[in-house]
């Protein structure tokens, strides 16, 4: 799982591999919790690489949250 650049001026690159047919919701949400980006990718395997910008939203700190049926994953973006 790799998020890059990070801190970024507005473009992040999101990539990682899934091994097995999974569900995935990938959303982006601001500090106080809206979400400001939604993507759901049902029985999904193999990889994933998107880039993502942030061009129109204020400087601060942002989450990646990729959601299966197992687990959550959060990272913190930072957008400059």
């Amino acid at each position: 799982f790799d998020v890059y650049p990070n801190p970024s001026n507005g473009l992040f690159n999101i990539s990682f591999n899934s091994d097995k047919i999974q569900d995935l919701n990938i959303r982006i949400l601001n500090l106080v919790g809206a979400e400001i980006y939604r993507e759901i990718k049902q029985k999904f395997i193999g990889e994933y690489v998107k880039q993502i910008n942030l061009d129109d939203y204020t400087n601060g700190i942002y989450f990646l949250e990729i959601k299966t049926k197992n687990r959550i994953i959060n990272k913190k973006l930072i957008l400059n």
